[in-house]
């Protein structure tokens, strides 16, 4: 091979690799532009998701995913969406398949435990929340359902320590002080219960579930002091409790 030969090869190579060059740099900057344009369509709709329009906020989700499958938040907030439309098993599917692409996504772990709750699937609930925690640990919602799901399988006792880390992250968390005080109501403790629906009373003055119950358990406090008042004043007298007078 002569030196023009080779000096053409040379070009030829260079030319080649130009157009290869290019032809990358073309795609990327597509690629970006399409990610751009997904990242503006995701923002637009957790507006609407935001302010209640569902509808808005499910066409956008739903024309990603035509353009881009496997996009893992649309997938997760579509799915929130469905739960929302009162749909926990479609949810829960939808959260599935993004948490399948993403694994290490806090928020999708809460909401497909909310989609198995509903759905009566509490050790998977239990899951999920533990799961968000582990990735998230100060996430108090994750730590206040976490606490429902221990209420509903009966471990009350775990319950009311896993609101009280809610509440320590959360200290304005009404629900959560609602639901510790179920909890202690269920475990005996009347004086800590009515402590927590009051709590939650005044961080939620219309909050008609914590009113009943804490006039509940007021009425049951109040009824036990009494009735242990009596006992006393029984005991003072030198009679126990369950003496009965004779003629």
């Amino acid at each position: 091979m002569n030196r023009a030969e080779k000096r053409l090869r040379l070009k030829l190579a260079d030319k080649a690799a130009k157009r290869e060059a290019r032809k990358k740099s073309g795609g990327n900057q597509r690629e970006h532009q399409q990610q751009s344009a997904i990242q503006q369509a995701l923002d637009l709709a957790v507006q609407h998701l935001a302010q209640g329009r569902l509808p808005q906020a499910e066409s956008i989700y739903q024309r990603i995913l035509q353009s881009d499958p496997n996009q893992p938040v649309a997938l997760h907030l579509l799915g929130v969406i469905r739960h929302r439309m009162g749909n926990p098993g479609v949810a829960a599917d939808l959260i599935t398949k993004a948490l399948g692409l993403k694994p290490d996504y806090a928020d999708a772990h809460y909401n497909q435990g909310l989609a198995f709750q509903d759905l009566g699937k509490l050790d998977e609930a239990l899951a999920s929340y533990l799961k968000a925690i582990s990735l998230k640990p100060d996430f108090a919602e994750a730590h206040g359902n976490l606490g429902n799901v221990l209420q509903d399988l009966g471990r009350q006792d775990e319950a009311v320590v896993t609101y009280r880390k809610a509440l320590g992250l959360k200290p304005d968390f009404a629900d959560a002080h609602y639901n510790l005080g179920n909890a202690l109501k269920d475990l005996g403790n009347l004086d800590e219960a009515v402590s927590s629906y009051h709590e939650a009373l005044g961080l939620r003055p219309d909050f008609a579930e914590a009113w009943n119950n804490f006039m509940f358990a007021a009425k049951a406090l109040h009824f036990s002091q009494a009735r242990e008042d009596k006992i006393t004043e029984f005991c003072k007298d030198g009679l126990s409790p369950g003496a009965r007078a004779t003629t």
